[in-house]
């Protein structure tokens, strides 16, 4: 019987993804999780987001660019497949439900007064309100574009 899979999300990085080597041939594999927020009303009529929280593994030149220029917080659209993750550990058997990316796009970065890891007002002196300084590469940077979009 023919399947079909594919996925298309789009979302924010909760924690800076991590780059590693596996196998005998040390093949790299960028790992990140995003948060994908939907947003509706709740019980009083108010706004919330409800998000959703999905692992995301990017292979080869792909995670290098991923473990590069991507970190906590920066919006990305992830194009792949869905792909299940068994493992056992102390007996027990374990399963979980990731995408493997084919596409990265890495959305555009916040207004050149807002923090590109918070959205907050930068204060003077290079931090965010937050005191957290800029961290992503500016898109001055030689070889880097803001709005770009990497294949597997």
């Amino acid at each position: 019987m023919p399947s079909f899979n594919k996925v298309i999300v789009m979302g924010n990085l909760t924690r800076d993804p991590e780059v590693r080597q596996v196998g005998v041939n040390a093949v790299k594999v960028c790992r990140f999780a995003l948060a994908l927020n939907e947003r509706r009303r709740d019980r009083n009529g108010n706004m919330v987001d409800i998000p959703t929280f999905v692992e995301v593994d990017a292979w080869e030149k792909l995670a290098e660019l991923c473990g590069q220029y991507l970190r906590k917080g920066r919006s990305v659209l992830v194009e792949g497949r869905l792909q299940m993750d068994s493992w056992e550990k102390d007996g027990q058997k374990h399963q979980k439900l990731k995408i493997r990316a084919m596409t990265v796009k890495f959305m555009p970065l916040p207004a050149p007064n807002q923090s590109r890891l918070t959205g907050e007002p930068i204060v003077p002196g290079g931090a965010s309100a937050a005191g957290m300084p800029s961290a992503m590469p500016s898109g001055d940077e030689e070889g880097y574009d803001e709005d770009q979009t990497f294949n597997d």
